[in-house]
């Protein structure tokens, strides 16, 4: 390379104005040179003063405000349609960052010219040399995914290493976005945009692979920190639980084969739904009538998820 490439930081955020003002602190303490970083916020409708706070105190970051929530998809692309680079690194509001996290993910993807998404190492804030997402893979019969890394201590790799997707924190082309388009947020609002983007990039010709050098520390709860309940699940919310069921079943619906689709839904499918349902009953943080009015939202997903019309 014969010059130091722009890369366009995209932060989309909803009432995390102190986690999210972190996470930037730890990007303006990166070794990548900052004049060749455009760090893009995007405030989905916060009422916590995330707006303010964020265009007071970092004054050289562009912060784009949601009048109304959009969600995490649509957030993520007005972002993507306002940065200048051919390198965006998507990343959420609730981690930390190495100083030299850009710099690795920058340097794989230089080096392998078909990388079309790369990841970092993650681990959890709370324990910082304990992984909590490296690679991940998903099950296409029983929809399940599984961390290889996850919970390890001290790990070393060597080399890139093939991921299915990633969550949370990710470098991409604009090449990939020009080729496949942006995250589809009409289909996948929530859960299981990353996934859907990642298997159209795959399909495109392009790799997805982890940098084990570069790291990322997560703001999420150590397994077993607290009892296993519906925020852990992803169910907290009766809007949560919808998206949760519904794009489980899309997802699969646009990516499973038919034979992998019927066996999801006639065994699998199934046996998630109660365990979720399960989950969602027994959360005792919230009132039994919330609890009822969100497990029939999770119901109303699965529906939603096999009658929805693609061509709307």
């Amino acid at each position: 390379m014969t010059e130091t490439p722009l890369v366009s930081v995209v932060i989309s955020t909803h009432n995390r104005k102190q986690k999210l003002c972190r996470l930037l602190k730890s990007i303006m303490r990166s070794s990548y040179p900052r004049d060749r970083l455009e760090v893009i916020v995007v405030d989905d409708a916060s009422t916590d003063g995330t707006f303010e706070e964020v265009k007071n105190a970092f004054q050289d970051v562009l912060v784009i405000r949601n009048e109304k929530e959009q969600l995490l998809a649509r957030s993520r692309n007005i972002g993507i349609l306002s940065a200048h680079s051919d390198f965006i690194f998507i990343i959420d509001d609730d981690n930390v960052i190495a100083e030299d996290t850009i710099g690795e993910l920058l340097k794989a993807m230089n080096r392998i010219s078909n990388l079309g998404i790369a990841g970092p190492l993650m681990f959890y804030l709370a324990d910082p040399s304990r992984v909590w997402c490296g690679r991940v893979k998903r099950n296409y019969v029983t929809s399940l995914t599984t961390f290889p890394e996850r919970e390890k201590c001290n790990v070393k790799f060597s080399g890139i290493l093939e991921s299915d997707e990633f969550p949370n924190a990710f470098m991409m082309r604009r090449e990939v976005i020009e080729k496949v388009g942006m995250f589809d947020e009409a289909v996948f609002p929530i859960h299981n945009d990353e996934g859907d983007l990642c298997n159209r990039a795959r399909m495109a010709g392009f790799k997805i692979g982890l940098v084990p050098t570069a790291r990322v520390w997560h703001d999420t709860p150590l397994p077993f920190e607290e009892h296993i309940g519906a925020r852990r699940f992803h169910v907290h919310s009766a809007q949560r639980a919808f998206y949760c069921a519904r794009n489980r079943v899309l997802f699969h619906r646009r990516y499973s084969n038919v034979y992998e689709f019927s066996a999801f839904m006639s065994v699998f499918m199934p046996l998630v739904s109660s365990v979720y349902l399960k989950v969602i009953l027994a959360d005792s943080s919230s009132p039994i009538q919330e609890r009822m009015h969100i497990a029939k939202e999770y119901l109303r997903g699965i529906i939603e998820g096999l009658t929805f019309n693609w061509r709307v």
